[in-house]
């Protein structure tokens, strides 16, 4: 039975002898290395050579392959890398697809890192990428440039930078800098190509090498520098996620795709490749941040060196647990990058909780174990109400239904309010308590032991003292969906959840021991499997869970879950929460359901090349530049068809014809068409539904783009279906599109706002509601009905909380509930009292008047209304209502969904930014539509200087500044050293994405002598002339990246030399000369004035760069004589959005003599003041009639300083001057004047020169953002201003 591969076999056993063929085994049932079976004819079958990666011997480098439902599956020799073998491992170099090539092992002379696990080198040329110990070249052969030494035997490369003092511990952490990014980006790469068994068995080898590597390399850092970090203490993060997909299994039980997809066939292997995903995010931005160099110091030991591995979770808990105590690191001392950074990291961890978060997968309990899971972010909202959904399986033939606990939400001692859920006499009961007694609700209509064994869906919810237990059964062959609802309330008043952050806690399944539950929940621990759906909405997971207790997820396998087995489910969809994006480039097709007024579709970004197709106030915008000489293109419209945030789904199509035209189609519908120069897609990458916070910095244009909050569907690119949870680089999104997330429960009023609706309700009779409110005015009305004469209301009235029912008034005792905080109200009527309780402790009664009558019209539809009405006499309400509840009598009670609302007039409910009471709202009397005011001579009295809702100091890098915005932007200094003519030292941190641009000049006076340092295509180029030639050193590298850099730039005579990162070390020079070498004030930062350095910087680089600077040093001494400041601002961090910012260190815009402010004109601005007093605009505050300067004013209810924009208009109409503030509008008459002369003069924007006499109410710049100026309907550019001077940032301004 040789299979016609072998002429003979032994005549006992029956062992084929001699297989031919290039088949093996005992019956030639197999391959040789390097060969697949391909299945023939009568059981036969051939050997073909594997195309790993090509099907010829010289260049067929698998030890074996196979072929999979995927296609070929290879498993490389050492040596080689990728799913075909078509690339080399690290360590090796060549090209495996060139015919008769192959990977030949890297040769660095002993000179590579020897922190890193392989020689490397690229992997093409074999050129060393990382010579240690100060060499160069092509194989590390010889010294670097500035070293001196013998590099090969006795290895004694030196140098001596006598100028350069540094810590000598901060010198050993930069010079280990570069360590675990490559080994850990090597992780990622591996956990996403774990195709087989055996080859996440080695794998496994590899990552746990690395982990014990790391460990060591720890342990000699700590010993080394301990003094730098001596209070560092470990709080591990991660080791949740990695936990979930199993990694941390020994290497003798190696993971295999089976065994993982086991575990749940549609999103198990997807989560644990996007929680690899955010960890090696982390990973590389630490390594941006010089932290990953903690863990990179005095190793010995090599990968030959190995002896026992450890589990892979060591890995992932060394990195983590210096995460949490990133500030212990800024304390100590700020190092480089780590003050500039620590925000993004924070974002990165945040990423990777939400990738915890979102781990749909079970856990198995067995009646010992017990989970504590990180509770909700919001505990806030909590209070009011409480929802938690889960699927939970039993098998009651198995293990017989006894009282169990299922899951505890309170306080850690039981002794406070708290929510629990429990198996009790064959029910499923639901526990509460808000104070008083506790309550059970037993879903009695279908007891667990009738349950199949399967995972079913239960939800609780709490509103108020309400309380609900739902349950869903998943059809089986032989039924239907089966729901059950039991409701029941708590006695009494007390209607919040009243917790302590610090002390709440979330078990399931069981608690740990030493832990008091309250008597209903003290039951014996669950037996079964549960997965944790949501909390308040929120997707919630027991991965991302503070400890476990008995809980072994290796040994007890998860219970596997059909995630299609509930009607909802049956679309494949996926649920963006506003933090995610999914990254992976003609035609895009995506269908998309969502209520949010803002948010990303598609993005593509490359360089200053971009493509943006987003919601923008509902309706879809696009806008492109491929890099044309117009600049971008615009396609914005008000069309009804391009409004699609009516939380229906819209299909959403962008076609790019034949590299000239995009056409974009709604509904399978043309909409627009937009015709360009013939340009191919310069993009790789395309992020859907958001993109990562360095992308969004990357643009202006960008900056204000949010991500999207909703859900998607059908996304394809050329026709082809993506599954985005399987695409790596996917963050923030679960699968499932649940109709919660387009229901409002909250929403804002700004004043002039209202919601109504219709229902059966008797108001006047029989009622209860209750809602959340925050505000800080101190009047509005929260609640309306009317019915003819008779008016029943819950309004805000001098800060105190008021029930009227007929002018029956029931007044809360406290009287400050307009304090920006969030307040719980209930009111309600029956026949013997009107009560109002708010927040649980100020509780107010009145007994219903004798007189009151019935209301006729019983529980007739009846309209009413949420923070205003149409008709009343009540001021309506700002600021935000929130989980609100009527008790319908056609409906359970359950919070509003405002989004089913048939009247909403100017109210948003996406947001809701009250926060705090802004001091100027508080201590001004705001009146609407004041009358025309007579001509008043002298000077208007100072305005009041309140402060402002939005700090006036926006979160910036200290010590930095922002350069950028207009082509001259820079800073002067002044003071020059002497020395300066014989060497120099220069030394800067750099943060740009700029291509070109001046970063520092100086020359003198004819420009004859020189010296600069620019970007050039993204590369530092440093130059400086020696007589009539030049020195010029450009860096090999692009260091436009968004990352902050150090460079050091020094001339010593003819001599030059660029040093990057303290790892980079470039020099040149010419011989010396006896020339002297002259320069004078003021050297120039940032850039240059017009016109200067254009005969010794190429022209596209001689203007100002965009980014920021810090850390300015000449010859170790910090630069501080700032003599003039154009255009530059402190290097803010943040959000940011467009607009032209004035700081508080003050600046003025001078626009050119074009504009006629005569007897005739219109001016139109919009502003964020960050500032209660200022000028916006010189001779438009007040305006001149040659003999009397006369004014009018506006004052806005709610103030021009609460943190939102405001549109301002100014028309003169000879001696009438009108003011419009938004809707509110003012005006002054003055005398008659028909003369006008020289009506073209400089116009001041955001302040006036201190030279320029005025005589207006106050001189103090504006602070605040501003954008969309217009004089006389003509957009005016401060990009072309004719001088921007002091701390103004031209187009963007940070929003915080």
């Amino acid at each position: 039975n040789c299979k016609g591969h072998a002429d003979y076999c032994e005549d006992i056993t029956g062992i084929c002898i001699n297989c031919r063929d290039d088949s093996a085994g005992d019956f030639c049932e197999r391959c040789q290395d390097g060969y697949m079976l391909v299945p023939g004819v009568g059981g036969r079958h051939t050997c073909q050579p594997c195309a790993c990666p090509l099907s010829i011997l010289s260049n067929n480098f698998a030890v074996h392959c196979d072929r999979g439902l995927a296609g070929l599956r290879c498993k490389c020799q050492d040596g080689y890398a990728g799913h075909f073998c078509e690339r080399c491992a690290p360590g090796y170099y060549g090209n495996p697809t060139a015919i008769g090539n192959s990977c030949k092992r890297c040769d660095c002379n002993g000179n590579s890192d020897p922190n890193l696990i392989f020689n490397e080198c690229h992997n093409m040329t074999g050129h060393c990428q990382h010579c240690w110990g100060n060499t160069a070249g092509a194989n590390c052969e010889r010294c670097a440039p500035g070293f001196y030494g013998d590099a090969i035997s006795a290895k004694d490369c030196r140098v001596n930078l006598c100028n350069i003092s540094c810590d000598e511990c901060i010198w050993q952490l930069i010079g280990d800098l570069r360590l675990s990014n490559k080994t850990l980006d090597q992780l990622k790469v591996g956990v996403l190509n774990i195709s087989t068994g055996a080859a996440a068995n080695d794998r496994l080898k590899y990552y746990n090498y690395t982990a014990h590597q790391l460990q060591v390399l720890a342990l000699n850092w700590m010993k080394t520098c301990r003094g730098f970090f001596n209070t560092l203490s470990l709080d591990p993060i991660l080791i949740n996620i990695i936990k979930v997909f199993g990694l941390n299994r020994s290497v003798n039980h190696p993971v295999s795709c089976s065994d993982l997809r086991a575990g749940d066939a549609n999103g198990f292997v997807q989560r644990a490749i996007s929680a690899a995903n955010v960890y090696n995010n982390i990973v590389k931005y630490i390594n941006d941040a010089e932290i990953t160099s903690l863990m990179t110091l005095n190793s010995s030991q090599r990968a030959e060196d190995v002896c026992s591995p450890l589990p892979l979770e060591n890995l992932n808990v060394l990195v983590p647990e210096l995460l949490d105590k990133l500030k212990v690191v800024e304390e100590k001392k700020p190092v480089n990058n780590v003050t500039t950074n620590i925000m993004r990291i924070r974002e990165l961890i945040a990423q990777a909780r939400s990738v915890a978060r979102k781990v749909q997968v079970s856990m198995k309990f067995n009646g010992q174990s017990s989970v504590e899971v990180h509770p909700h972010s919001h505990l806030e909202e909590l209070k009011t109400v409480t929802s938690i959904s889960l699927f939970m399986r039993v098998d009651p033939d198995k293990d017989p239904i006894e009282d169990r606990f299922i899951l505890y939400l309170g306080d850690r001692n039981g002794r406070k309010d708290y929510m629990g859920l429990a198996i009790k006499n064959d029910n499923l009961v639901y526990v509460y308590n808000l104070g008083g007694e506790d309550v059970e609700i037993p879903l009695g209509s279908k007891p667990v032991s009738q349950w199949p064994a399967v995972f079913n869906y239960i939800k609780v919810e709490r509103l108020g003292r309400h309380g609900k237990v739902f349950l869903t059964i998943p059809s089986q062959s032989s039924t239907d969906e089966q729901k059950f609802i039991q409701k029941g309330e708590a006695p009494g008043t007390d209607s919040l959840f009243d917790i302590d952050p610090k002390d709440i806690v979330f078990f399931v399944g069981g608690v740990p021991p030493g832990v008091r539950l309250p008597p209903p929940l003290s039951l014996a621990p669950f037996v079964g499997c549960i997965e944790l759906g949501s909390l308040n909405n929120d997707v919630i997971s027991l991965y991302n869970f503070k400890q476990t207790n008995k809980m072994d997820v290796v040994a007890s396998t998860p219970c596997p879950r059909y995630k299609l087995a509930f009607s909802q489910s049956r679309i494949a969809s996926y649920l963006f929460d506003g933090t995610g994006y999914f990254g992976v480039v003609t035609r895009f097709d995506i269908a998309v359901r969502t209520v949010a007024n803002n948010g990303v579709l598609f993005l593509m970004v490359s360089g200053e090349k971009f493509f943006l197709l987003e919601l923008k106030n509902g309706f879809l915008r696009l806008m492109y530049n491929f890099g044309f000489s117009n600049g971008p293109k615009l396609l914005e419209n008000n069309l009804p068809k391009l409004q699609i945030n009516d939380a229906r789904y819209h299909e959403v199509s962008v076609i790019y014809h034949q590299s000239k035209k995009v056409i974009l189609l709604v509904d399978k519908s043309h909409v627009k068409s937009m015709e360009n120069p013939k340009t191919t897609l310069p993009f790789s990458d395309i992020y859907i539904g958001g993109a990562p916070s360095s992308i969004l910095k990357s643009r202006p244009e960008l900056s204000a783009v949010v991500g999207l909050k909703g859900c998607v569907k059908g996304f394809q690119f050329q026709k082809k279906d993506f599954n985005l949870l399987e695409e790596p680089g996917t963050i923030g999104i679960s699968s499932g599109c649940p109709e919660e997330s387009f229901m409002s429960r909250k929403a804002y009023f700004n004043g002039e706002s209202y919601l109504g609706s219709t229902a059966k309700i008797s108001p006047f009779d029989h009622f209860e509601g209750g809602l959340n409110f925050r505000t800080v005015q101190p009047s509005g009305l929260l609640f309306y009905h009317s019915d003819e004469s008779d008016e029943f209301s819950i309004s805000l009235e001098n800060g105190a909380v008021v029930l009227n029912n007929r002018g029956t008034r029931v007044k809360s005792h406290k009287k400050q509930y307009n304090d920006g905080r969030t307040h719980f109200l209930v009111a309600s009527v029956n026949n013997q009292k009107y009560s109002l309780l708010v927040d649980d402790k100020d509780k107010q009664e009145k007994k219903r008047p004798s007189s009151a009558t019935t209301s006729s019209t019983g529980s007739a539809v009846k309209t009413f209304y949420y923070g205003g009405s149409p008709s009343s006499s009540f001021k309506n309400f700002t600021g935000c209502i929130s989980y609100a509840y009527i008790n319908r009598q056609d409906r359970d009670i359950e919070p509003e969904d405002f989004q089913r609302y048939t009247e909403k007039v100017q109210t948003s409910l996406q947001d809701c930014p009250v926060q705090r009471p802004p001091a100027a709202l508080l201590s001004r009397h705001r009146a609407k539509h004041g009358p025309p005011q007579k001509v008043k001579t002298g000077e208007p009295s100072e305005p009041n200087s309140d402060s402002c809702y939005i700090s006036s100091s926006p979160r910036a890098t200290p010590q930095a500044f922002h350069y950028g915005g207009i082509a001259s932007s820079r800073q002067h200094y002044t003071n020059l050293p002497d020395s300066l003519s014989e060497r120099s030292h220069f030394a800067l941190s750099l943060k740009t994405n700029s291509s070109y641009g001046t970063i520092f000049y100086v020359s003198d006076a004819q420009e004859e002598n020189f010296m600069a340092l620019f970007l050039a295509h993204g590369k530092l180029v440093y130059t400086f002339n020696v007589a009539e030639q030049r020195v010029k050193i450009k860096s090999e590298k692009k260091y436009n990246d968004g990352s902050w850099h150090n460079v050091i730039f020094i001339r010593d005579g003819s001599k030059g030399r660029l040093i990057i990162d303290w790892l980079s070390v470039l020099e040149d020079g010419i011989p010396e000369s006896n020339n002297s070498w002259h320069v004078s004030s003021p050297l120039y930062i940032g850039g240059v004035p017009p016109g200067r350095a254009q005969k010794n910087i190429q022209t596209n680089s001689a203007y100002s760069f965009t980014g920021c600077l810090k850390n300015i040093q000449l010859d170790g001494q910090w630069l501080s004589s700032i003599m003039e400041t154009y255009g530059v601002t402190p290097c803010f961090e943040g959000v940011s959005e467009q607009g032209t910012y004035f700081s508080e260190e003050g600046g003025y815009i001078t626009l050119d003599e074009s504009f006629d402010l005569g007897l005739n004109f219109e001016l139109v601005m919009e502003v964020r003041p960050r500032v209660a007093s200022g000028v916006l605009m010189y001779v438009v505050v007040l305006v001149n009639d040659g003999t009397h300067e006369f004014f009018t004013k506006v004052s806005p209810r709610q103030g021009l300083c609460a943190g939102n924009w405001h549109r301002i208009t100014v028309i003169r109409d000879n001696n009438v001057v009108q003011l419009n503030v938004g809707s509110e509008v003012n005006h002054v008459v003055g005398p008659l004047n028909t003369s006008s002369t020289d009506d073209r003069k400089p116009v001041f924007i955001g302040g006036v020169p201190d030279l320029v006499p005025v005589s207006i109410p106050t001189r103090k710049a504006y602070m605040g953002c501003m954008r969309n100026l217009t004089i006389n309907n003509s957009p005016v550019s401060f990009k072309k201003a004719l001088l921007v001077h002091g701390a103004v940032s031209v187009g963007t301004c940070p929003v915080a």
